[in-house]
């Protein structure tokens, strides 16, 4: 994907950040260590006193719904059209299998992963409630027990339930989901070659892409409609529109702050990236690098997610995406390779933003240029960043990975009841 236009974004924050109330500051670090917006920085902008508005329940229901029309269900949606692509793609290489039919399951894979990534900032409800997740994302995957698999072809052990205590042994989870479909597929960044997959790798291959459909299915369908179980009875997406007590959802604060929340939300999402997805596999490698390990006897090089498709820096970005999403009110429409197109106006968004804006403004600036300021980061990593842990664009991004969990935090206490 390509890069959105950053400066003409941070200008538009300027500009916004320009109001009475704030325009006294005077930032202690002069700017050194990050460029104020509007004369404010993360370190200061406590010191800007909200506007005094009120919002009003129309407002927030407004946002919430955007939030679950726009942002969710979009996203889910194009998520399983293009993982029942994948599947398309998987039985065509299984019934003839050659490389160019193999390019296109790879094709595929990252087209269903760009959209999965982009929902991680919304892991609450039935992504959590229904164990989706880990069924559907589980990392690191299990190498032996994959290999085992394809060795005696026992199938049934990929279909067990979602087991993630300490003391589950081979759980069914680390031998299905995206991360096993990468592994048949990929080698060093690129499709395997046809030859190289044995008989019993091809129907591995389509067993694991036929339960990350269902899964996917299911998941889109308990936001949608419900799937009549215990956990997720009724439709989730009406849940946090009427916030009506489902789900303990009994207020448009109560929503709100589910999307922000540092558990399984945006501001969650932010820190992931940042501490667990780019910050421990740099630090693994530098500590298993000064003992002389380097390669694939480093845990730092074998933790990077995504690492047989080379995808990393691609997932990080579109996790970061997906905060966006949420607080513009409005989803991608893009495809592996393709310029970056949004549903969303970015100087008048419908999402949380839109609520901000009214509350807080410098700070609703500072969020939307700091959001561009973490992609722009993640971005200047060298690629592909298995081979570039030490690279020293590394601690930078991870910075600003917690300087955007920092702000949405912030965001979050403003709707706290």
């Amino acid at each position: 994907m390509k890069k959105s236009n950053f400066f003409t974004l941070m200008l538009m924050g300027c500009s916004l950040c320009f109001l009475p109330a704030c325009s006294d500051n005077d930032d202690p670090d002069n700017g050194k260590t990050e460029p104020p917006v509007g004369g404010w920085t993360i370190k200061t902008i406590d010191q800007c006193p909200d506007s005094g508005e009120k919002l009003t329940d129309a407002q927030m229901d407004a946002v919430v719904e955007t939030f679950v029309d726009e942002v969710a269900l979009p996203t889910y949606k194009t998520m399983v059209d293009n993982m029942n692509k994948l599947q398309q793609a998987v039985d065509a290489f299984a019934a003839s299998p050659n490389d160019n039919a193999l390019e296109e399951a790879c094709t595929e894979w990252r087209n269903a992963r760009i959209y999965w990534e982009q929902s991680e900032a919304f892991l609450f409800g039935p992504a959590d409630l229904e164990s989706f997740d880990p069924s559907m994302d589980s990392w690191p995957l299990d190498k032996n027990g994959i290999d085992q698999i394809i060795k005696n072809g026992n199938w049934d052990a990929i279909e067990g339930s979602v087991d993630e205590s300490e003391t589950a042994e081979n759980p069914a989870q680390n031998l299905r989901g995206f991360h096993t479909v990468e592994y048949l597929l990929f080698k060093d960044g690129n499709a395997k070659k046809a030859a190289d997959l044995s008989a019993n790798e091809i129907i591995y291959l389509q067993k694991a892409v036929k339960h990350l459909v269902n899964d996917g299915t299911n998941l889109y369908k308990a936001w949608k409609d419900g799937l009549g179980d215990e956990d997720v009875p009724t439709s989730y997406a009406e849940a946090m529109k009427k916030h009506d007590g489902t789900y303990t959802l009994s207020s448009a604060n109560a929503a709100l702050e589910l999307m922000l929340n540092g558990g399984n939300g945006m501001a969650a999402i932010a820190n992931e990236v940042g501490e667990s997805k780019i910050g421990v596999p740099a630090d693994d490698y530098a500590k298993d690098a000064a003992a002389g390990k380097f390669g694939e006897d480093n845990s730092g090089v074998l933790g990077v997610e995504s690492w047989y498709s080379w995808n990393s820096l691609d997932d990080y970005e579109d996790n970061i995406q997906s905060i966006r999403n949420c607080y513009y009110g409005g989803h991608m429409t893009t495809s592996f390779g393709e310029d970056d197109h949004y549903t969303y106006d970015e100087e008048n968004p419908g999402g949380i933003s839109k609520l901000v804006k009214v509350i807080n403004p410098a700070l609703d600036s500072l969020v939307m240029v700091q959001i561009d300021k973490t992609i722009e980061a993640i971005r200047a990593i060298p690629a592909p960043f298995r081979n570039n842990l030490d690279a020293p664009e590394v601690t930078p991004a991870r910075e600003e990975c917690a300087n955007l969990k920092i702000l949405l935090d912030k965001v979050k206490a403003k709707f706290q009841d």
